[in-house]
């Protein structure tokens, strides 16, 4: 167990390690892939930092030198997206703290299952007017469980009137023409999916 002052990178801020103390937020385990110093954690972004808490919680705390003076508009997207993303149960301008979900990154080979899973989840977000810009590359931005998947990272979402993402994931498999047909408006869910499940 590590004191949660010790995960703050690239450098210690007492601003940042006091709020996490406020909010109850003391102690998290060196667990995961990613190398910060003599520690391990989930991951590791332009933003932020993820570690999994004492409360087995996933935390993402500013990182001391982000282009983000705040993490408060990220947390509110991510509410906004609703069971898209990891359920939010904290926030404020230095952290998130979210459900931990248990994954696997998105792989380029997955099955249609998988896929058309995520294309609902992509489709979800554009029902609520959030276009999502780094499911252009959703190899880490995407977490595959036994049952569904799960969109990460919210800091580079954005508000419109006509959001695009299942495109995006569609482009990023390789479905180019499927992708080009579903942006102009020649092709819904349903169609896709049947393109999908027999192609």
């Amino acid at each position: 167990m590590v004191e949660i002052g010790n995960l703050i990178f690239p450098r210690h801020s007492r601003e940042i390690e006091d709020e996490l103390l406020s909010a109850g937020i003391r102690r998290a385990y060196s667990l995961g892939s990613t190398v910060l110093g003599k520690y391990r954690v989930l991951g590791k972004g332009k933003t932020g930092v993820v570690v999994l808490t004492e409360d087995l919680l996933a935390l993402k705390i500013r990182r001391v030198d982000s282009p983000k003076e705040s993490m408060e508009f990220e947390a509110r997207m991510q509410i906004r997206a609703g069971d898209v993303a990891p359920r939010v149960i904290n926030y404020g301008r230095n952290f998130i703290l979210m459900e931990y979900v248990r994954g696997r990154h998105l792989d380029y080979r997955e099955s249609p299952e998988t896929i058309l899973d995520l294309i609902g989840r992509a489709f979800s977000l554009e029902r609520v007017n959030l276009e999502h810009r780094e499911l252009v590359h959703p190899w880490k931005n995407v977490l595959v469980t036994r049952n569904r998947t799960y969109i990460l990272d919210y800091d580079s979402v954005s508000i419109k009137e006509r959001a695009y993402n299942v495109n995006k994931i569609l482009n990023a498999f390789n479905l180019h023409d499927l992708a080009k047909a579903y942006k102009k408006g020649e092709m819904g869910l349903e169609e896709l999916t049947r393109r999908i499940l027999t192609s």
